[in-house]
């Protein structure tokens, strides 16, 4: 039945969800209409009230439209061989909050694909550096995980600039750091920049997903964890009493961002660059030869000052 969930909790008790959608006489034109009273469609309240979205009201989203995108099936793709691209990495370190490594790919017209992830709390350092190497692994409590298909083909690993700090104890009475222990085990990564959430999102939104039916950014099967956590990214508001006096912060809720934060650290390595437009490099076409004839002039020029 359209609307219709159903589910058993960890302690065996059914839970029926009933959306409005079960209704059949609630359209979307009837959403769209009955969502004004909430602010529209994309608003907070309509979601957590009407999408049973319960950390809506956490702040509005990075991608509000990030379910109709989706939708498209056009960001979101099936795993392939990246013949052609180029590979790299990145890594934002956890222990008690997971760790996300994530296999980038990028080809000639700066088309991206994320590939492959390893997600996860309470992996470590020593299971980390077998997996990203493609080796399997079976951590102590029967987790087990495969091994990076793409190991050894990445140009080079970015990684969250806190694990080159020299805070894990040693036998020896040394401290060293997590960056030094990953390179011990035969992992090396460079050192990333944190911050930037304002800026990658309008990378996203005005260039990547510009037209979220060609997406010049996209992520395979093979990295959910990627894909849930930018459906979760929000800004952070403050109260309505609070935002009379001050601005609401340029900020994001600092939850669910650790894929999100290798991400950022991968795309500020290969920026948004502007494309020549392809008249101007066709042979024969206007643009073309006004190219060549201005060349021409400026060569001819050159000559008269000699």
């Amino acid at each position: 039945m359209r609307g219709l969930t159903t589910r058993l909790t960890s302690s065996g008790i059914p839970v029926l969800r009933i959306h409005y959608r079960a209704d059949e006489s609630k359209t979307p034109a009837w959403a769209e209409s009955a969502a004004v009273a909430f602010g529209g469609l994309n608003s907070a309240r309509w979601r957590k009230e009407m999408e049973i979205e319960w950390g809506a009201l956490g702040g509005m989203r990075l991608f509000p439209q990030w379910d109709q995108w989706m939708a498209l099936g056009k960001i979101v793709i099936p795993p392939f061989d990246p013949v052609g691209y180029k590979l790299y990495a990145s890594y934002d370190h956890g222990w008690r909050n997971p760790l996300a490594y994530h296999v980038w790919g990028l080809n000639g017209d700066g088309d991206i694909v994320g590939l492959w992830e390893l997600y996860g709390s309470g992996i470590g350092v020593a299971n980390a550096a077998k997996l990203i190497l493609g080796q399997q692994v079976t951590l102590a409590d029967g987790r087990r995980l495969a091994g990076n298909p793409f190991a050894g083909r990445e140009a080079y690993r970015v990684a969250d600039p806190t694990i080159w700090a020299q805070d894990q104890a040693m036998s020896d009475g040394t401290n060293k750091a997590i960056a030094e222990l990953f390179r011990r085990a035969g992992v090396v990564f460079i050192e990333g920049e944190r911050g930037g959430d304002s800026m990658v999102a309008e990378w996203l939104h005005g260039h990547f997903w510009k037209d979220p039916a060609a997406p010049l950014l996209r992520i395979t099967t093979d990295c959910p964890k990627l894909v849930w956590e930018l459906g979760q990214q929000r800004h952070r508001e403050l109260s309505g009493r609070v935002a009379l006096n001050r601005d609401q912060p340029e900020e994001l809720v600092d939850k669910d961002n650790h894929a999100w934060d290798g991400m950022k650290m991968f795309l500020k390595r290969f920026p948004p660059k502007v494309k020549i437009k392809a008249a101007a490099q066709s042979p024969n076409s206007f643009s073309w030869w006004q190219k060549m004839a201005k060349g021409g002039a400026q060569r001819q020029s050159a000559s008269f000052r000699v």
